[in-house]
Parts: C-alpha cells; sequence; structure tokens
C-alpha cells in the first residue's frame, strides 16, 4: 500500500513540474530589486525597481536626483524596461 502512495505521489510531483515548465502569458518580468532612496532638503522619497542593484539605485537616484539611497534589497517587483514574452524555465 506505501508502494501505491509512493508511486501516486511521484506522479503527481511529475505531472505539477510539466505545468510549470512554459510561462506562455505575456505579462511584463518580476523580481530583481528595489532601491529606496530619499532627500530630506527637498522632502523627495522614492522607490525604484531594477533587474540588479545599480539599476535600482540609479532608477531611484533619477526621480530624486541628490538623493541619498538608504538600502536596496531583493524584491519581487515589477521591472519596466523588461521584455515581455513567453518564459521558459528548466526543469530539475
Amino acid at each position: 500500500m506505501k508502494r501505491i502512495t509512493a508511486s501516486i505521489g511521484l506522479v503527481g510531483l511529475l505531472l505539477a513540474q510539466t505545468a510549470s515548465a512554459a510561462d506562455w502569458q505575456d505579462r511584463p518580468r518580476v523580481g530583481g530589486f528595489r532601491a529606496t532612496c530619499e532627500d530630506l532638503a527637498t522632502f523627495c522619497f522614492a522607490d525604484a525597481c531594477g533587474s540588479d542593484q545599480i539599476e535600482a539605485a540609479e532608477t531611484c537616484r533619477a526621480r530624486c536626483p541628490s538623493a541619498v539611497i538608504l538600502d536596496v534589497l531583493p524584491a519581487a517587483c515589477r521591472i519596466p524596461a523588461a521584455p515581455t514574452g513567453p518564459v521558459l524555465r528548466r526543469r530539475g
């Protein structure tokens, strides 16, 4: 009986992985880094996303030119310049 439940679980796991192997929905890429910056002299506060730490910090500085970068953290945020289209992922 244990062998049957184990094989059913294994088949279910394999089917779940094959369903997520390709994402054919056309949506913007999510991921990267979120930078937070502020300029207390002009009361400018901004958050910006980028595909890497430098791009996130530069995008934040573009919104508040004389701001200080407070932190750059990994975050699931929408990256505006990312190309849309199918995303293929490796299985396993």
